[in-house]
């Protein structure tokens, strides 16, 4: 005779005949939601959900993290990451990190655009650059030499020492400037306009050579200190370096470099870091203040063909890498072109910032879009399988200066030093409307390196990762319509007098015309709505505006626009408040909203900046010809930037608002029980929060008690 017991849960319910009987005891209310808790760990088997074209399954929140230094920092505290950003140098521990994770995904790194120097190391430490042919080099505009120099004469006699188009004067050289010269760099030390001669420092990094008059030279373009900006766009020159390979451009022989480090197969993937498109942006945030995209010395102030073939080039280059390894390695791109097609996601790099932008662009569009560059949401849904998108906040948004040493003062060896957890929880919280993934790090300069902060979100306190399970459904919004007065008049357009309190305005000397029509034949509510037919364009939205005036705007207060909109063809519509009159001040970006061609309703809000009595209103039209439709405009005071995703263990809220609000949560939910923000994280029960501005939280759902009792079976 064998006897086993087994231990069953028991539920008391209309009997007891079934011999798997469940006993439930909930200590809330009935109306209380409540699931199944999660189990302190819920990760995935080892190799799921990391199959090239499948969607991740790794429950929430989902974590990376850039450039640790395993040499220094525990490995057990980088394997926490479900992903992780190391460099070619870093390789050796790839097997000791997926022997203490075997889910992890670790990415080896290059740069797109961007090579490193050491000025006080040499020639084999800067052995990279100096292999670079002088062709590849970005430079700005430059000039010639007027006389012959050998390799030791510090005083160089050029043509200019600046440009003009007639209008502005650009300086070709300032002092701390590293030009470029043939094959060597040198560092300019003084400029005298009047003798037009350079004082320089030989063989900056790059040697000394003689050089004959008639020889171009220009400045070097640095954005990160102690690096020189190669040139990824179509106008590249090409130039050999390996005679097997012939003349190439540099976007060809980097893309060879980034294939060769994706040799190892040891790694899931690669990021490519400065992968930004439009990089006429260096100007006036880098030493930028010119660029020169073929070396010709030509000034140019119109950047748009220098973008257009940029972004050409970086298309060129992500494309060469992607068919050479094939579908399987992961391709992640920081602030990247949307080459969905191509590409494993993008890094949302600072953001949010102190202000809750991602460098100027609001909020909401950053999140939802749309965007040219694309939107979390955008990314999220396009981007290829597995999707590594991340949004990645920094303590500190300050970058470094491009002159400077790049040396950082890190506030983790200040033993008093205390993160700033309302920053961390809009991030993460932000990170949980989408799948995405989230990380916290100090600065851009030095990353990870510098400290892995760890916080009581990232695993309820230190009861296990993935906590949150997986999500119940999209992001929504958390608040009710808005009941504050609307500030517009007529935007309903049910009549002649409404329409007529709005104004069309076309830029005719410019090329531009548009017509203003109430149409009866349509409407999203109501008979009837506003028509507006851009007849013709020359691609500039403002130029053709729909407007409403007077308004009062109030700096530092959060506005709602909302309106119902249709167009003949997808295209987009703008929205802003202005000042009516120059210097034609922008209070208020609303962003730009896509239109299809049937009725869609829109909601975007924003802070405004400055105060005004007499703001107008403006919807921008002239992009494109066509006929677009508006219906129910209200613009009111107040935000329901207040969003909530619900997930299996819990939800994640965030307040994307400048005000603070109380957010109901349609049932009982229990707050962490944290240790870093007690004030926050208390373990309360909660039928509502308060979320200051700027802020997120995460709320548990509350555990389903259960009791276990033996259950006695006898065989004989």
């Amino acid at each position: 005779m064998r006897t086993r017991f087994l231990s069953v849960a028991l539920t008391l319910g209309l009997g007891l005949t079934s011999v798997l009987l469940t006993l439930s005891a909930v200590s809330c209310a009935d109306d209380i939601p409540v699931s199944p808790a999660p189990p302190p760990r819920m990760r995935p088997k080892q190799g799921d959900g990391v199959a090239a074209g499948h969607s991740l399954t790794l429950p929430f929140p989902r974590l990376g993290m850039w450039w640790p230094d395993p040499w220094e920092q525990p490995l057990t505290d980088i394997a926490r990451y479900d992903w992780v950003i190391l460099d070619n140098w870093a390789s050796e521990f790839i097997t000791p990190l997926k022997a203490l994770n075997p889910d992890i995904l670790l990415l080896n790194s290059t740069n797109a655009c961007e090579l490193s120097y050491d000025p006080d190391a040499g020639p084999e430490e800067n052995a990279e650059v100096l292999a670079i042919p002088p062709e590849w080099f970005l430079t700005q505009v430059g000039t010639e030499l007027t006389a012959d120099v050998d390799a030791t004469m510090t005083v160089f006699h050029v043509a200019a020492v600046t440009a003009t188009d007639g209008v502005d004067i650009y300086e070709l050289f300032v002092v701390s400037d590293t030009v470029l010269i043939e094959g060597e760099s040198v560092l300019v030390e003084a400029v005298d306009p009047a003798a037009k001669t350079l004082t320089v420092r030989r063989g900056y990094v790059r040697p000394a050579a003689p050089h004959a008059a008639g020889t171009r030279i220009a400045a070097h373009i640095t954005f990160w200190p102690n690096s020189w900006l190669l040139n990824l766009s179509t106008f590249c020159p090409t130039a050999t370096v390996s005679p097997t390979i012939g003349p190439e451009t540099w976007a060809d022989y980097n893309a060879r470099v980034a294939i060769d480090l994706l040799s190892n197969s040891l790694w899931d993937g690669i990021l490519i870091d400065r992968s930004d498109p439009d990089e006429s942006w260096l100007i006036g945030n880098s030493t930028a203040r010119t660029i020169d995209p073929d070396q010709s010395n030509t000034l140019i102030t119109d950047y748009a063909e220098f973008d257009a073939a940029w972004n050409e080039g970086l298309r060129h280059y992500e494309e060469t890498i992607r068919n050479a390894v094939g579908p399987d390695p992961i391709i992640f791109v920081n602030w990247g072109m949307p080459n969905y097609d191509l590409l494993n996601g993008n890094n949302f790099e600072g953001f949010p910032m102190d202000d809750g932008t991602a460098y100027g662009v609001p909020w909401q569009e950053a999140v939802f879009g749309p965007t040219e560059g694309g939107s979390y949401f955008e990314w999220m849904e396009q981007a290829r399988n597995p999707n590594l998108t991340m949004i990645e906040t920094y303590e500190d948004d300050g970058g470094p200066d491009p002159t400077g040493s790049g040396e950082y003062e890190n506030p983790c060896d200040d033993p008093d030093f205390v993160p700033n957890y309302r920053k961390m929880r809009f991030g993460l919280a932000t990170a949980l409307l989408n799948d995405g993934f989230f990380s916290y790090e100090i600065n851009t300069n030095g990353h990870g390196s510098l400290c892995l902060l760890w916080f009581d979100e990232y695993d309820n306190e230190g009861q296990g990762r993935g906590y949150l399970g997986r999500p119940l459904g999209p992001a929504h919004r958390a608040m009710p319509p808005l009941s504050t007065p609307n500030l517009v008049g007529g935007g309903d357009f049910e009549s002649q007098d409404d329409l007529e309190q709005w104004d069309l305005e076309a830029d005719e000397e410019e090329g531009y015309s548009a017509t203003l029509s109430l149409d009866s034949t349509t409407a999203a509510s109501g008979t009837s709505s506003a028509r507006i037919d851009v007849i013709q364009s020359q691609g500039t939205d403002w130029q053709v505006e729909f407007s409403f005036a007077p308004l009062e705007v109030i700096s530092g207060t959060d506005y709602t626009l909302s309106f119902w909109a249709k167009a003949d063809r997808e295209r987009t519509i703008s929205a802003y408040l202005q000042q009516n009159h120059w210097p034609w001040k922008e209070h208020l970006w609303f962003g730009a909203s896509p239109l299809t061609t049937t009725w869609r309703f829109y909601e975007v809000s924003g802070s405004a900046v400055g105060n005004d009595p007499q703001a107008v209103l403006h919807f921008g039209l002239g992009e494109t010809t066509g006929a677009v439709w508006l219906d129910g405009v209200r613009l009111q005071v107040g935000s329901r930037n207040i969003w909530r995703r619900d997930y299996i263990g819990g939800l994640a809220l965030v307040n994307a608002t400048r005000t603070t609000q109380t957010v109901p949560l349609g049932g009982t939910f229990q707050k962490i029980s944290g240790t870093q923000a007690p004030e926050i994280n208390d373990g309360s029960l909660v039928t509502q929060v308060v979320l200051p501005p700027l802020d997120g939280l995460i709320v548990l759902r509350p555990m389903e008690p259960r009791l276990y009792l033996p259950l006695l079976l006898r065989s004989e």
